[in-house]
């Protein structure tokens, strides 16, 4: 078995291939240096990765090498390619202030707006104490992610559909700015307390039983909200997130021009209020990146090479990224072997086919599972803090409101409790996963990684937390790569 040394050391070890914004794809020759390389190279299954993990080209090259890593040391097969998609994404560190670094990555996305990305920071820096600065931050964010009414990236920002009054604006950007960083700074410090606690396993998720002897709710069981409901997801990191009346604990006081008695606490909610818009940007643009520039790209490297299977891997949202572009290949001649999403930062009902009662419509990825030859492995943990607590407030559309099963169950993450509403989809833990072909040949399946997927501090969590052995091994079990038979040969 190769070590990770022997990896990093090999030439052609892997491709990258560049997608802009608007998912123009690079030069428009990558997919046919691809395929040139991988029939040089004799690869017979081609992993295509996306991450978020694009602040700068080396922080992209070092989570690529970090993820083919891990491969070379679970799998010898020579005849395993890998694909990096690169793409104008980024992640933001833990720490509450904005480096020099990530204003750069910030430049990055969204070219044009340096000096308002520099005003923002030097008002999130100077931190005054009045709500005017407050409300500026929310005015200035609402400039940075808004795009153009008929701009084609407004119809990738919802992962359901269906809805009677069409709407994906996220509340957060509209909503008084005090009540929304106050929000913010109220789950900073919930992530703060549950990070203190000592972790607690939620009970195995159990598919629902129907009709008249189905279950109450439960704290940890099932909910059988309709026949098609799916599995209840585990509890929320907070019962704050399970109430039903808006989240921000306190509203701006009538006649009041300073922001109270801890300033820096909804500092932090101002902070973090810019990381979620700009990971809604991120999100968005991401879809839009993987229907109509990987897809593409993916159709052209199969006719290249028919006896070659791809497989989909993401994480993050770049989990979100190869989702779509699954759909962008549905219905079409070719299928993807498998997807594999890790921390998927989308809705956890994308692949339904119908919502809850108290929902409208299906999730907007109900036919990928049918266009993918294998399994659609979806991994989650819930250790992830960034999805559990975080993502869920950010979700929320203009006009909505919490119902009773609370913000989680509406807007919760796939990365948190795996794919809901999807009839037939079983929960596996890691370990029964990985034995011995023990995943479905195809169809939905959510794997609980919590296992291995959970060191991490708040207020991200173990969102971060997929570079594991386990996991490559995960990816290796969905798209049953074994290697066996095969003529050892330069990987590309």
């Amino acid at each position: 078995m190769r070590s990770s040394r022997e990896a990093r050391a090999s030439d052609k070890a892997y491709r990258v291939i560049t997608f802009d914004a608007e998912g123009g794809e690079g030069d428009g020759k990558q997919c046919t240096r691809i395929v040139a390389d991988a029939r040089d190279a004799g690869v017979r299954d081609l992993v295509v990765l996306a991450h978020t993990g694009h602040n700068d080209e080396d922080t992209a090259a070092e989570t690529d090498e970090r993820f083919r890593a891990l491969f070379a040391d679970v799998t010898d097969d020579e005849a395993l390619g890998f694909v990096s998609v690169h793409w104008p994404g980024m992640r933001f560190p833990p720490e509450p202030r904005l480096s020099d670094a990530t204003e750069a990555a910030l430049n990055r996305m969204f070219p044009g707006a340096e000096q308002l990305v520099a005003d923002l920071r030097a008002l999130l820096e100077e931190r005054p104490v009045r709500f005017g600065a407050v409300d500026d931050v929310g005015m200035m964010l609402r400039r940075l992610v808004e795009a153009p009414l008929l701009s084609d990236v407004n119809s990738y920002a919802l992962d359901t559909g269906d809805r009677l009054l069409p709407q994906s604006d996220p509340a957060m950007l509209f909503d008084s700015a005090m009540h929304v960083c106050e929000g913010f700074a109220h789950a900073l410090e919930q992530a703060g307390e549950e990070a203190e606690r000592t972790a607690r396993r939620p009970e195995r998720i159990e598919q629902p039983s129907t009709g008249a002897e189905a279950p109450k709710v439960s704290r940890s069981g099932t909910l059988t909200e309709s026949e098609s409901a799916g599995p209840r997801p585990p509890d929320s990191p907070t019962e704050w997130l399970e109430r039903s009346e808006p989240l921000g604990p306190r509203t701006r006081p009538f006649g009041s021009s300073e922001v109270g008695e801890a300033p820096d606490r909804l500092w932090d909610g101002a902070h973090q209020l810019l990381c979620q818009a700009v990971s809604y940007a991120i999100r968005r643009r991401a879809g839009l990146i993987g229907e109509r520039g990987l897809a593409p790209a993916l159709g052209r490297i199969a006719e290249g090479l028919p006896d070659t299977r791809i497989h989909l891997v993401g994480h993050g949202s770049g989990a979100r990224l190869v989702a779509y572009a699954a759909r962008g290949l549905a219905g079409g001649a070719h299928r993807v072997g498998s997807l594999t999403l890790l921390q998927a930062a989308f809705s956890h009902f994308a692949f339904a086919g119908h919502q809850p009662q108290q929902l409208r419509g299906g999730g907007v990825l109900a036919e990928v599972v049918e266009s993918v030859g294998g399994p659609v492995v979806c991994g989650y943990s819930h250790y992830d803090l960034e999805l559990g607590l975080l993502f869920p407030l950010a979700s929320r559309l203009l006009g909505e409101s919490p119902p009773e099963g609370g913000v989680g169950r509406v807007w919760g993450a796939l990365g948190y409790d795996g794919a809901q509403g999807v009839e037939g989809c079983p929960t596996l833990t890691l370990a029964e996963a990985l034995a011995e072909d023990a995943l479905p040949r195809s169809g939905c399946v959510n794997v609980d990684t919590s296992d291995v997927v959970r060191g991490g501090a708040p207020p991200l969590g173990a969102h971060d937390d997929v570079f594991h052995h386990e996991l490559a091994r995960l990816v290796l079990a969905a798209g049953r790569i074994t290697g066996e038979g095969r003529t050892p040969s330069k990987r590309l």
